[in-house]
């Protein structure tokens, strides 16, 4: 009997700490337990000679790489192309060390589509704009291929949250004890402040402290900060209201030179694999401990794990009829309008996320317009 009342007890105590929105959970999409919702892969490349790869509308994926085996991570039926090159690639300074050869998501110049919903751990109104921004990953090498660090360039779009505090950080996460990184370089101001805590000096800050089995990168602790509306809670998501200019900026992440790696045993929103590092994108809104992550991708140390106590038996960052927080495309899209869901914009979307994945990738097509935002221009495919 005492077991029980503790555990009453418990239980009670947890869900007294946190007020979860009203979910009544009803399924508006047949989606496959075991779909993993993603529109990337990672494709397995071989290189004989020094070449740079391209994709299929001659795009640059990766730009000199030496021979080996690499994993390419493009959307999915991307095609590949390599092309020898005749000369080694032009030299760029990071900090001591020389970048020769450069990998790139979704491609050189180009940014693929990133959405959240805030509602976690409700399943939300489905727009999948409370977060909107473009991203492109720039991975720097040395001659041997290893990873001396990474650009992550940021396109804001979007806020339709109410959230005032906004932030978003990257996670490189390993199944062994991971100390990697030396410094983080913003070009613009972060603002990390009061979402995340790390260390300033006098050319960057901090992963976030504690060496553990991830190191959590800051990209900002503010995503209000970058839209040029200081009056609005809902930016770019409705077409009644004037357009709102936005600032791009970068984050670069320096990896330690005593602790450089082979680029092969990255990852980009992937499971941890043994021997691997994961690079994972992750948001916050409103406090550290309320974070939404991709399906399948790992909470850090700082998530608030009586959240899960709404989405139980599910841990994995998706509902009970497995509905997500977080999409990605590989291209740049327009988002939903405000109360627009996403299949609803997006016609295919329902097929493709009904059909676990196999059929229709490229969900995007055709597309709605009166249901997308069109008052904002971001070099869209549509």
């Amino acid at each position: 009997m005492r077991k029980f009342i503790f555990l009453f007890s418990v239980i009670l105590f947890c869900s007294s700490c946190l007020k979860f929105p009203k979910d009544t959970y009803v399924k508006v999409l047949d989606v496959p337990s075991d779909f993993d919702w993603k529109t990337i892969e990672a494709k397995k490349v071989n290189i004989a000679v020094v070449s740079s790869i391209l994709n299929d509308e001659g795009d640059t994926i990766a730009s000199f790489l030496p021979p080996g085996e690499y994993d390419i991570t493009v959307g999915k039926n991307t095609n590949l192309n390599i092309v020898q090159e005749q000369s080694q690639a032009e030299t760029k300074s990071i900090r001591s060390s020389q970048v020769k050869q450069r990998v790139y998501f979704p491609c050189k110049y180009k940014y693929a589509t990133v959405m959240f919903e805030d509602l976690f751990p409700s399943k939300g109104d489905m727009d999948m704009n409370d977060i909107v921004f473009g991203l492109n990953i720039e991975y720097l090498l040395d001659n041997k291929a290893r990873l001396l660090g990474f650009n992550i360039n940021i396109q804001p779009r979007a806020i339709g949250s109410s959230y005032p505090q906004i932030g978003l950080a990257a996670n490189l996460n390993s199944d062994e004890v991971l100390d990697v990184v030396e410094t983080i370089l913003h070009s613009s101001d972060p603002i990390l402040s009061p979402l995340f805590n790390v260390t300033d000096n006098s050319e960057g800050y901090s992963t976030e402290t504690g060496v553990t089995t991830s190191q959590v990168a800051p990209i900002t602790g503010d995503f209000r900060y970058y839209f040029y509306n200081d009056e609005d809670l809902f930016i770019n998501v409705r077409d009644v209201d004037p357009f709102t200019y936005t600032e791009s900026f970068t984050v670069q992440v320096i990896i330690k030179p005593t602790k450089l790696f082979s680029f092969s045993k990255m990852t980009f929103l992937d499971t941890v694999q043994t021997g691997k590092i994961n690079l994972d994108i992750f948001a916050c809104f409103g406090t550290r401990g309320r974070e939404v992550h991709f399906k399948g991708q790992k909470p850090t140390q700082k998530f608030n794990l009586q959240y899960f106590l709404s989405t139980r038996p599910k841990t994995d960052f998706s509902t009970i009829d497995n509905w997500v927080w977080a999409i990605i495309s590989d291209k740049s899209i327009r988002h939903p309008l405000e109360w627009v869901k996403i299949y609803h914009a997006y016609p295919n979307f329902k097929v493709w996320a009904e059909g676990g994945g196999d059929i229709g990738s490229d969900w995007y097509i055709p597309s709605v317009a009166d249901s997308l935002h069109s008052n904002s221009y971001f070099s869209y495919i549509n």
